[in-house]
């Protein structure tokens, strides 16, 4: 390939990228989602530098107060600061939600591929194995693979990570089956490509910007599932303090101090509102039909 065609390719790239940004910034609502999720992880990033205090210092002088000028977010029963639990536990509700969706998104992509692109029996077998896989509602299939691994942050990735792999699957097959049969397929097998780079050169290239859409919203709804184990104690346990687990040590004190409860609450709602709204922009951003 001559560089004159390389040059042209990366500029063709990068007007396709503007016009995607383009529509995307014309999306408020999609634009204050991207904002908010920004500030959260860059909260969750520096969380030791904006945080007053560390997340397991105790004030036994200011046990179960509400909000003060000191403590923002008040104190939990043991003096702990909420607001810097908040911020040091968005570290681990973002990993959690980030990592078990690329874990499951990776295996999920590949199995997916291969059943799309060759069809045929195994196709129809491994379909059916996630049908029946799938058959069991998502809740109830992620607290029994977290009940078989156990509490524990990585316990909870590997639970959350597995009871996606089906759904991912079963996306990234309806996706290949949709360009499958495209005019460039047929060109790359008149240049004998092999399959493996057919998939990976031209099919999962041609169906990345559904993917994306389709990660953050898995993201989404991941955060919240890993909030779910650990409040019910099949997640992360305190006194690590990831969002769940905050909610799980407010949860024998949410009626006279309600708001143990509530900025745990606020911080998962907020996280989840701003990947919903992003993934709603990306999605219209990304549809061709939305090209003027």
């Amino acid at each position: 390939m001559s560089s004159t065609e390389t040059s042209c390719k990366i500029r063709k790239k990068e007007s396709q990228m503007k016009a995607i940004l383009k529509r995307l910034s014309r999306n408020k609502l999609s634009v204050i989602g991207g904002i908010i999720l920004l500030i959260i992880i860059f909260c969750a990033i520096f969380a030791p530098l904006i945080a007053p205090y560390k997340y397991d210092v105790m004030d036994p002088e200011h046990i179960l107060e509400g909000p003060t000028a000191k403590h923002i977010c008040g104190t939990d029963n043991l003096g702990r600061d909420i607001f810097s639990r908040l911020l040091y536990g968005a570290r681990y509700s973002l990993a959690l939600g980030f990592i078990s969706v690329i874990v499951s998104q990776f295996f999920g992509i590949i199995l997916g591929s291969v059943v799309g692109y060759y069809g045929g029996t195994l196709e129809d077998v491994v379909m059916r194995i996630l049908d029946v896989i799938q058959s069991i509602p998502g809740t109830l299939l992620t607290i029994t693979v977290a009940t078989v691994f156990g509490a524990g942050f990585t316990n909870t990735i590997l639970a959350l990570a597995i009871s996606h792999i089906p759904g991912s699957a079963r996306n990234t097959r309806a996706l290949v089956l949709s360009v499958r049969k495209n005019e460039y397929l047929e060109a790359a097998d008149a240049c004998n490509c092999s399959d493996a780079r057919k998939i990976a050169t031209h099919i999962l290239p041609n169906i990345v910007s559904y993917m994306i859409v389709g990660f953050i919203t898995a993201t989404a709804y991941t955060i919240l599932q890993a909030a779910s184990l650990s409040y019910i104690g099949l997640g992360v346990q305190p006194p690590t303090p990831e969002w769940g687990a905050l909610l799980t040590s407010a949860r024998d004190y949410m009626r006279d101090y309600t708001y143990m409860l509530v900025f745990p609450c606020v911080f998962i709602a907020m996280t989840v509102l701003s990947l919903n709204l992003l993934g709603d922009g990306l999605r219209d951003a990304l549809d061709p039909k939305m090209k003027r």
